[in-house]
């Protein structure tokens, strides 16, 4: 969650617990940028957990993933085309 959403969530859970979740939160997305700048895998492995945020937020940024957003692509076009049937 981004900051805003974090405050917004006070509201529904104690303001200590969402201090340390935002700090849990910031430590993570300090490995992925220390992996990022560094271009290497860190000497220490990570979690499943760490694994699995870095690959949702890879898979995020793929244009088919994208909210309000419908991809045609080679498939679909297959679909609709004379030289396909």
């Amino acid at each position: 969650m981004n900051e805003k959403n974090m405050a917004l969530a006070e509201g529904l859970v104690s303001a200590r617990y969402i201090k340390q979740a935002t700090d849990a939160r910031r430590k993570r997305e300090g490995l992925v940028t220390t992996l990022l700048s560094q271009r290497r895998l860190p000497k220490e492995g990570w979690d499943d957990n760490q694994i699995q945020l870095l690959l949702r937020d890879l898979a995020l940024m793929d244009s088919n993933n994208f909210v309000d957003n419908v991809g045609v692509g080679e498939r679909e076009g297959a679909c609709t085309a004379g030289w396909s049937r």
